[in-house]
This record gives structure tokens, C-alpha cells and sequence, in this order.
């Protein structure tokens, strides 16, 4: 009968579109130890459920969930926000925002919330959800029926088609499925021709529209590498750059 990190490993393998061999050679081990893991004949030691969960590339709180099954303790930690140890994590996303002013630049956690964000983002999120929520994903949806985004249709797909990468890479997230569903769903969205999207530029901007003024900017992502607690190691700054000298202007007055 298969243990509870045999099926966790199976599952996991299927979700990577693995093969018991491709995976036991990413790994460096044999099929048939990997095949007696999965059904449960062989427990596997510490060493090589970091060594799996390597392999398979799983999120934080999926090697920790193995760990777990196996009979270990995690080894990845979840501090709470105002923890001492996270105080130079917090204090270097708001040292890259800072810098990054009068352009935008916001931080967001793992579902699309804005933790932290500089001026120049504040001020476009004030026009797109006055008072609203503080979701990326909730903001774009409500932003439809405004005249804020020009290019709304494609900034829309191209976040679809960006949530849908990030459920793959996890193995599933309901909540982020959920922001997916009602994106996907939303009638502006459903009536997009991919062909009418525009997929051969070096880069895709997102066009916004502030009074008689167009603004042209494009992100930079960034995620911290060596941060391994689970919450602040999926925390991502977003880092808004004009394409034009015209943006430039704008954000400079």
C-alpha cells in the first residue's frame, strides 16, 4: 500500500510530466528505488526527499508537506511579517521601491496583494480601484470599464496566461485558480482573438491612459533568491520602467 510520500511523490511526478526513469535520473538514483518509494516498499531517508523535491522543483510548502509525510521536520521556515529575522527582507523591498520612485514599483505576496508599493504605484492603483481592493488581479477586473488601461485586452490575456504558469509551477492553488476563473470568465476577456495579441515585440507594455497624458511602461520582476522563508521568499517587486520620454516626463512633474 502506498504511503502518504508515496503518493505525494507520484502526484508530483505526474504534475511535472515525469516518467518514474526521467525523474530517477534528474534525481541520480535508480527506477526501481523510486518505484519502491512511490508504492510505499522503501521509506526514503532525509537526504533524499530534499533530493526529490529538488528534482521536481516543488514550492516550499510542497518539500515541506514531503518532509512531513516521511517522518521529518521541516526545513523550510513561515516567520510571521513583523519577525526580527525578516526585518532586512522588509527593509530591502522598501529600499528598491524608494529608489525606484517617481516610476511605480509594488511588491506583491504569492496571490497577487499588494503588500507594499512606492508613490508613483500608489497613484496608479488610486485611479484604477479608488478605495478598492488591494489584488492586482481584482484591480484589472474592476479596471475593465474604465478608460485607465488602453491596451486592457492584452494586459488581461497576458496575466491569464501568467496565473496559469504560476498554478502549473505549484502543483494547484485554489485561491489563485480562483482569481484565474473569474479573469478567464470576465466577457471582455472571452471575446479576445489571440491572433489580434501581438506576441512578436521584445516587449509588451502596459498603456495607460491619465487624463490627456499616455503612459507607456513595462515590468521588471524580482524575487529574492537566498530568502527561505516560505511567505517572504514568494514576495515579488515589480518594478515599472517608461518606454518612452514622454512617460518620463509625466512621472519626473
Amino acid at each position: 500500500m502506498a504511503s502518504e510520500f508515496g503518493a505525494i511523490l507520484k502526484d508530483w511526478r505526474k504534475t511535472r510530466r515525469f516518467s518514474q526513469l526521467d525523474l530517477s535520473l534528474e534525481a541520480e538514483m535508480s527506477a526501481r528505488h523510486l518505484s519502491f518509494l512511490e508504492s510505499g516498499r522503501a521509506n526514503p531517508s532525509r537526504e533524499m526527499v530534499l533530493r526529490l523535491s529538488e528534482a521536481l522543483q516543488l514550492p516550499r510548502p510542497a518539500a515541506n508537506q514531503a518532509l512531513n509525510a516521511a517522518g521529518f521536520a521541516p526545513v523550510y521556515p513561515s516567520l510571521s511579517d513583523d519577525a526580527p529575522e525578516l526585518a532586512p527582507v522588509h527593509q530591502a523591498i522598501s529600499a528598491m521601491l524608494d529608489h525606484h520612485d517617481p516610476f511605480p514599483g509594488y511588491a506583491i505576496d504569492r496571490h497577487w496583494n499588494v503588500v507594499n508599493s512606492n508613490q508613483g504605484a500608489q497613484m496608479l492603483l488610486a485611479l484604477a480601484s479608488p478605495g478598492g481592493p488591494a489584488n492586482l488581479i481584482d484591480i484589472l477586473i474592476n479596471s475593465a470599464g474604465l478608460d485607465l488601461i488602453v491596451n486592457w485586452d492584452e494586459v488581461a490575456v497576458l496575466s491569464l496566461s501568467r496565473l496559469r504558469t504560476e498554478i502549473l509551477e505549484l502543483g494547484g492553488d485554489e485561491h489563485l485558480s480562483a482569481l484565474a476563473g473569474r479573469l478567464a470568465s470576465h466577457e471582455r476577456v472571452r471575446k479576445v482573438d489571440m491572433a489580434s495579441v501581438n506576441l512578436n515585440q521584445a516587449v509588451i507594455p502596459t498603456i495607460f491612459q491619465v487624463g490627456e497624458n499616455r503612459l507607456s511602461l513595462f515590468s521588471v520582476i524580482a524575487q529574492f533568491g537566498s530568502v527561505l522563508d516560505i511567505r517572504a521568499g514568494e514576495t515579488r517587486i515589480e518594478l515599472m520602467f517608461p518606454m518612452d520620454e514622454a512617460t518620463v516626463q509625466f512621472f519626473a512633474r
